[in-house]
């Protein structure tokens, strides 16, 4: 009798013990940023498939090679915890050794009834007349012999639940680095020789997630990455004067201003302000799209008098700061070498910007190129966009 009541109490210890251990290792959080968690080919094209698709310009010059893409999930973070992403990765077919190109893709709205799967990277399959961004930019860049890595960032794709840090690069680097780092691994696991040399590229948002990316990985991530150089298009850089400009005249009409007013509510939540929206609008604004959905294109309108007030003549020290923490055209030298391209009737991300990171890069000792395209548009010079920056990255290969 006690024999058993021994075992049985052994035997009851060893489950508990189990569950424990078990529920244990399934709560700790596991916050391996950069971890590669799976992968998942997509597909094939072939060059002849790959012109039919660059519609941007004539791919026939630079298409060499077919491609192969897959879905790649990573761990990151999300406010400071575990959470798993996406991004697309194209590899040019019958290459051993691998040039990077990291490619931050433009302002996309992370909404399920405006089509967000047609935009998102890691979901492309293919098709001739989504992905403008992946279909221009990552097809014709692939087939010329790069690989080529664009993020769906947080907020697209597989966390499509969550508010995207819509242009606050402090935040959108965080995913960003961590689906390159998941690429490093990706490569190494499939025998693909890579030296750590990085590309990296980006139009509008994704053009300022490309310069500041350029810095924050030759402070923080040298050991992983090399940046050899960065190139965007039309990329808010001077955020702080791009939102001043727009906020001093409260009583003329923006047609970036939604624009601007999701990337204020934005900073505001992944920032350490955090103040209840009520302190910074006139209306409800409750998560991204009310931000985005301004009754409104007149700053008076939709922002609060006083939070105008205060940025204007300087004494919102803390929304200052983010601004000025927000822009990266000033006040650090890259290593590597910077292209910028910009149309100079760009009505949606003024051309200033562009100027204004050549001369304050270039006076932090910086090698700045930048190509101004007249009459440009904010849309209108990818295929400039594609040719040059392909030009200039293959003379640094």
């Amino acid at each position: 009798m006690n024999v058993l009541h021994n075992y049985n109490f052994v035997k009851l210890l060893l489950i508990l013990v189990l569950i424990t251990g078990c529920k244990k290792k399934k709560d700790l959080p596991d916050s391996n940023r950069g971890q590669l968690m799976e992968f998942s080919n997509r597909g094939n094209l072939t060059k002849a498939e790959i012109v039919d698709r660059v519609t941007e310009l004539s791919a026939q010059s630079f298409a060499l090679h077919d491609v192969t893409y897959y879905s790649i999930t990573y761990r990151t973070e999300y406010l400071g915890k575990p959470i798993d992403s996406r991004g697309l990765l194209i590899l040019p077919n019958e290459i051993d050794s691998i040039n990077l190109i990291m490619y931050c893709h433009g302002t996309e709205i992370p909404s399920a009834t405006l089509g967000v799967e047609k935009i998102t990277p890691s979901l492309y399959d293919g098709s001739k007349d989504t992905h403008r961004d992946i279909r221009n930019m990552g097809l014709s860049w692939a087939s010329a012999g790069y690989a080529v890595f664009l993020p769906d960032y947080i907020g697209f794709g597989l966390t499509l639940n969550k508010d995207h840090p819509y242009v606050y690069y402090p935040e959108m680097f965080t995913s960003n680095i961590d689906g390159l780092l998941a690429v490093k691994q990706f490569m190494s696991q499939q025998g693909l020789h890579y030296d750590n040399r990085l590309f990296i590229t980006g139009w509008s948002q994704g053009a300022g997630a490309c310069l500041s990316a350029h810095k924050y990985i030759q402070e923080g991530y040298s050991n992983e990455f090399t940046v050899v150089a960065s190139s965007g298009l039309s990329g808010p850089y001077n955020f702080t004067r791009f939102a001043e400009e727009v906020l001093s005249d409260k009583s003329k009409e923006f047609a970036a201003l939604p624009i601007l007013s999701w990337g204020i509510y934005s900073m505001n939540k992944f920032s350490t302000i955090q103040r209840p929206t009520d302190q910074i609008y006139s209306y409800p604004v409750f998560n991204q799209m009310s931000s985005i959905l301004t009754p409104s294109n007149k700053p008076e309108d939709i922002f609060k008098e006083y939070f105008l007030s205060k940025i204007m003549n300087g004494t919102d020290v803390a929304f200052i700061n983010e601004l000025k923490n927000n822009s990266f055209h000033e006040n650090w030298k890259p290593i590597g070498k910077v292209f910028l391209h910009h149309g100079d009737d760009d009505a949606l991300v003024p051309y200033f910007n562009s100027v204004d990171a050549r001369n304050g890069l270039t006076a932090a000792g910086g090698d700045i190129t930048l190509y101004t395209y007249p009459g440009g548009k904010h849309d209108t010079e990818l295929g400039n966009y594609i040719l040059n920056t392909l030009h200039d990255f293959n003379l640094l290969k």
